[in-house]
């Protein structure tokens, strides 16, 4: 039930009384797989409860649904292999260490992610090396290349708000110079570039199931590869340090599958969950796309805003619009005026907000980051290991030009997956009256 919009603004803002306003009830949430949640995920978990065999790889009536999922999941995506997990947070870091990330090790990463990206960077006592952006809001490939050492392992690209980037070229730029490429498809299940899907482009890729990703299971993630050697060395990290074989025996006695486990396997309960949502992701997506794509569409024209370059609109997944503005003045006024027409989400939702304060989606907002911590009290950080010492890395504001620019001056704003067409007619509205109340109705 949509809440009513009692009081539109901060303090000192103009309200505006409800007969002004365009809405006077609150946007859906964004939870995206959430409004597709139904009895069949029901009938799944309860499937599972009354086999009383919530543990993958062994009960009193396993009914395997882990083992489905990363089967259903691997042939959706275009890949051999699929691993579930428990988080999209532990995904990061199982692959990073099949990967073989370590000290002494640098990986390149975007400076627009979630914090877990680079967490699981500094986790494995690598150096994050910060790149730009360009305006696809994902990392600039000629940039890429230029902060390539001899010590870099890994680029990570992040498609950030369901969108790819350029995402090819950085494909090649990989290659050429022997590294792995991890695509971090945290917010991008279901989003694809001219047929191809988000995760199929390079060595390995992850996802996250979390209550705010397009498919969900609450928690939840999981990770792709084609390569073999790859894929067990996540099975090994992601369970107790050994991969096992088709009866869920463990396999001790293979070298290069022999690592140290974190226990992060995925439970039946999670998997069967996920399994009815991963049979609407196509259905979620599209109405998140089709919604953004109307929206874009209808405030285009308007002259002064812009909007992120997508470079293949129909395999936008269409969570977020993010729209920027000429100056920052100019962006603050528009979320001013937004929240006065009552576009706002529903209790504890954030959006439309201003991009820099999007939290810990932000490299300098992380203040972990920015200050080089530890990963626990008393523990030297990774900057300061012998063999990171030769990193003058800066994650201060400034350290990503480009993207600090866009950042200062833009908004962002969840697309629902449930947005009617009176909701998506008053955000248009209420972009329009804003354009023409602050940039003095330009239109191309």
């Amino acid at each position: 039930m949509p809440i009513p919009i009692e009081n539109i603004g901060t303090e000192g803002d103009q309200v505006l009384c409800a007969e002004q306003r365009i809405r006077s009830t609150s946007l859906p949430h964004e939870w995206p797989g959430v409004h597709f949640v139904d009895s069949d995920e029901v009938a799944a978990v309860t499937r599972v409860a009354q086999a009383a065999s919530p543990f993958r790889f062994y009960g009193p009536d396993l009914q395997e649904e882990t083992k489905k999922l990363e089967a259903e999941f691997a042939a959706y995506v275009g890949r051999k292999y699929a691993l579930g997990v428990n988080s999209g947070t532990a995904a990061l870091q199982i692959a990073l260490a099949s990967l073989g990330v370590g000290p002494g090790c640098e990986v390149i990463l975007p400076g627009y992610f979630w914090v877990a990206t680079v967490g699981a960077v500094v986790r494995s006592g690598a150096i994050p090396v910060l790149v730009d952006s360009d305006e696809t809001w994902s990392l600039d490939p000629q940039k890429v290349e230029e902060k390539i050492t001899s010590r870099t392992k890994v680029i990570i690209t992040v498609h950030m708000g369901g969108v790819i980037g350029r995402v090819n070229e950085l494909v090649a730029i990989a290659k050429k110079h022997g590294i792995c490429l991890l695509e971090d498809c945290a917010q991008a299940v279901g989003a694809s570039q001219h047929g191809v899907k988000a995760g199929s482009f390079g060595d390995i890729a992850i996802y996250s199931f979390q209550l705010n990703k397009h498919m969900t299971s609450g928690e939840g993630g999981m990770i792709v590869a084609d390569n073999k050697t790859l894929y067990d060395r996540c099975m090994a990290v992601h369970d107790l340090g050994y991969p096992r074989n088709s009866e869920g025996r463990l396999i001790t006695n293979e070298p290069e599958s022999q690592m140290w486990g974190i226990g992060s396997r995925m439970s039946e309960l999670t998997a069967a969950f996920a399994r009815p949502q991963l049979k609407k992701l196509d259905r979620i997506c599209a109405a998140m796309r089709g919604a953004k794509n109307v929206i874009r569409k209808a405030i285009s024209p308007i002259d002064g805003l812009s909007l992120r370059t997508v470079l293949d609109p129909q395999g936008d997944a269409g969570s977020f619009l993010i729209v920027t503005c000429p100056t920052r003045a100019i962006s603050l006024d528009f979320i001013k005026a937004l929240h006065q027409e009552g576009i706002r989400g529903e209790q504890g939702g954030l959006y439309p907000i201003h991009m820099d304060d999007w939290g810990l989606h932000i490299y300098y907002n992380i203040p972990s980051l920015v200050n080089k911590r530890g990963t626990c009290p008393g523990v030297k950080s990774v900057w300061e290991l012998a063999e990171n010492r030769h990193s003058d890395q800066s994650y201060e504001k400034g350290a990503c030009p480009r993207l600090d620019d866009m950042l200062d001056r833009s908004i962002i704003m969840s697309i629902a997956s449930a947005l009617a067409d009176s909701d998506i007619s008053d955000i248009v509205s209420a972009f329009t009256k804003a354009a023409d109340k602050i940039l003095g109705g330009k239109f191309d």
